[in-house]
């Protein structure tokens, strides 16, 4: 980090060590070079694949202990989905392609607005996809100049097999090898666009640039031997006393076994055929299907997705590039960048794989699963042998105090209705809603 970004950071940080700020002690101030000042809104914009979801669950789980400390991890949920969707202009995952309401993102921004915390912490993996525009309003949304962007990177190594198992379980059809050969070798075959503007990662960091600047980011590459390392590091951005924040491995995203993801392969294509939505492939596999296969211990024996050598050789010289690139931003790293580039060497024989047999208890799982998402079954209070139904996935998600508050104001619109006479002369079915 250039002596320049040093001195700012450390200016903003201002006052001297053992200060008390708002009522709590403003331990090592002055003496952490990575603490950002006082005020700062915290972004992380992922992208996919790069411990994202440790980092949240971890955030989500210390809410009140980081309060106290001084650090607001905004939203209510681990990870604010609706409301990056809303202002990037995405589709919500229960929808066919409308974006959920901008009310949901300017009730998020309501919220870091009024908070009174030292620091506040918004991360979303999907604001990796967000377009200049988008970037600009999120940056002028949540304060501008007191935007501090934090972008986690990993090798592409481990970024291919992983994003590609994503993708199929986002309703893609296409095998391995041939997305592989989509992705480096037919530049012009519009197959997941995304993967490319999410994980040229030196091009990422450009975009954020250009509207907060080299001296408010910083990149974390994370480390594969230490894996609390990035845990580690966001308590020194945002002054967390260390240990506050802990891996959840109950909720990380594990891998799906080569069985597992040629099964969800198999699925989407049956899906497809049938012709039904994204809306509900969306429910019962992310929310059913694939949710209950990763819930269970994978088995040790099964063969694992791995890339080809010519894809990691080609990867390597791509990482190589990034590396340059981002060295020469000046951006602030943390951990080691070089390591970005080194590219392991290939554990699968040469040639496509063969057909992978999916064993049956694989296929009962995914079955399961989307009973479950369907609200036919609901875990361990099923009745030995019996079909039951159970509530749908919405309202399994919501809490009681959630569910009361739209009774209420159903009930309210009810009365209301009634009072102004609305409704009259509508057949009896209708006057009832």
């Amino acid at each position: 980090m250039s002596a320049g970004i040093f001195d700012a950071m450390q200016a903003g940080s201002a006052s001297p060590t053992g200060s008390v700020r708002n009522g709590r002690p403003d331990a090592g101030v002055g003496t952490e070079p990575l603490l950002l000042p006082v005020g700062t809104r915290l972004v992380h914009i992922g992208p996919p694949k790069t411990g994202t979801t440790a980092l949240q669950s971890a955030f989500h789980a210390a809410r009140d202990a980081a309060e106290q400390q001084g650090v607001h991890y905004a939203g209510r949920s681990r990870h604010s989905v609706r409301a990056i969707q809303a202002v990037l202009g995405k589709p919500g995952f229960y929808t066919d392609g409308a974006p959920p309401p901008i009310d949901t993102w300017m009730r998020l921004v309501t919220e870091v607005e009024r908070s009174r915390a030292d620091r506040v912490v918004i991360s979303s993996e999907f604001l990796a996809d967000a377009r200049p525009d988008a970037i600009r309003r999120v940056v002028d949304d949540l304060g501008g100049p007191a935007v501090h962007v934090v972008v986690t990177l990993r090798s592409l190594a481990r970024i291919i097999p992983s994003q590609w198992q994503q993708y199929v379980q986002s309703n893609m059809r296409v095998a391995f090898d041939d997305w592989l050969d989509a992705v480096f070798n037919q530049t012009g075959r519009k197959m997941t666009p995304s993967f490319w503007y999410r994980h040229r990662h030196d091009q990422l960091i450009g975009r954020w640039l250009e509207v907060v600047g080299p001296e408010r980011a910083t990149a974390i590459v994370l480390d594969e031997q230490d894996h609390d390392m990035v845990l580690r590091t966001f308590e020194r951005l945002t002054g967390l006393r260390t240990g506050t924040l802990v891996a959840e491995p109950d909720l990380a995203n594990r891998s799906l076994t080569l069985p597992e993801v040629e099964a969800v392969r198999a699925f989407n294509i049956a899906f497809r055929r049938e012709g039904l939505g994204r809306a509900l492939h969306s429910r019962v596999m992310n929310f059913g299907a694939a949710r209950y296969l990763r819930l269970a211990e994978p088995d040790p024996e099964a063969p694992r997705l791995e890339p080809p050598q010519w894809a990691l050789d080609r990867a390597g010289e791509i990482a190589r590039e990034m590396v340059a690139a981002i060295s020469a931003s000046g951006v602030r790293v943390v951990g080691d960048l070089e390591a970005l580039a080194v590219m392991p060497p290939s554990r699968r024989s040469e040639g496509s794989p063969t057909a992978v047999p999916v064993p049956p208890v694989v296929a009962a799982r995914m079955a399961m699963g989307v009973l479950i998402a369907s609200g036919a079954a609901r875990g361990q209070e099923r009745m030995p042998g019996v079909l039951q139904f159970a509530e749908p996935p919405e309202l399994v998600r919501l809490t009681t105090r959630q569910l009361a508050v739209v009774l209420a104001r159903r009930a309210r619109d009810v009365a209301r209705r009634r009072l102004t006479g609305f409704g009259r002369g509508l057949p009896g079915p209708l006057r009832r809603r």
